[in-house]
């Protein structure tokens, strides 16, 4: 119905039910929880929920069908994946604004922010590859071929590995963080990939080990 419920966790129960926009998919909560931000689909808006009075503060045109949101670990700026777009849509989230959009690849799926705020990285569905975006410069720094139809991201504790799940090859890329070289200039490379079951849909990292010689 178009709607977001705010339950309370201690109760147990549905303190509140807010009419959003048209399918509302993910959602994404500021870090100190005095808001959350929900992708709508079907109406290519954000809506910005205040979590303090429950009640909706803005509907934010983003780009076609977003479909997933990447809040930066300081809460300041969140992530737009546009899938029918091509495109990630940035949002201010003390001010409630758009403050720009840019191509990232071939129907964004997921995004995923760094830990210290400086790379945003998005599987693009459609294109077989994960964007690796400077939102300090606003420009994409590398991309890198993967498995088909890419989808779930994680990064390992240490930030040195991107972990990617393919959905319709059913395995997982793991990307390095590495210092470029003259005849390999990208900061990114595939280190390798691994077979996991069919279709699979997330990802969650707890701890890996990756040993060589």
């Amino acid at each position: 119905d178009n709607s977001v419920s705010l339950i309370d966790a201690q109760r147990l129960a549905v303190r509140a039910t807010l009419p959003v926009c048209k399918a509302p998919e993910a959602i994404a909560i500021l870090p100190d929880s005095s808001k959350a931000f929900v992708a709508c689909s079907a109406s290519a808006q954000v809506a910005s929920v205040d979590l303090k009075n429950d009640k909706v503060l803005a509907l934010l045109d983003v780009g076609p069908t977003p479909v997933h949101l990447a809040l930066k670990p300081d809460g300041g700026e969140l992530m737009v994946t546009d899938f029918d777009g091509d495109s990630i849509s940035i949002i201010e989230t003390t001010t409630d604004e758009v403050a720009s959009s840019y191509l990232i690849g071939t129907k964004p799926a997921r995004g995923l922010v760094s830990a210290d705020n400086s790379r945003l990285f998005v599987s693009n569905f459609g294109s077989n590859s994960v964007a690796v975006y400077d939102i300090d410069i606003g420009k994409i720094v590398a991309t890198v071929p993967v498995g088909s139809q890419p989808d779930g991201l994680a990064l390992s504790q240490n930030q040195a590995y991107l972990l990617v799940l393919n959905s319709q090859s059913g395995d997982v890329t793991v990307i390095q963080k590495r210092k470029p070289r003259k005849l390999e200039p990208s900061e990114y490379s595939l280190l390798t990939m691994i077979p996991v079951g069919a279709q699979p849909n997330n990802i969650v990292v707890k701890s890996f080990l990756v040993t060589g010689k």
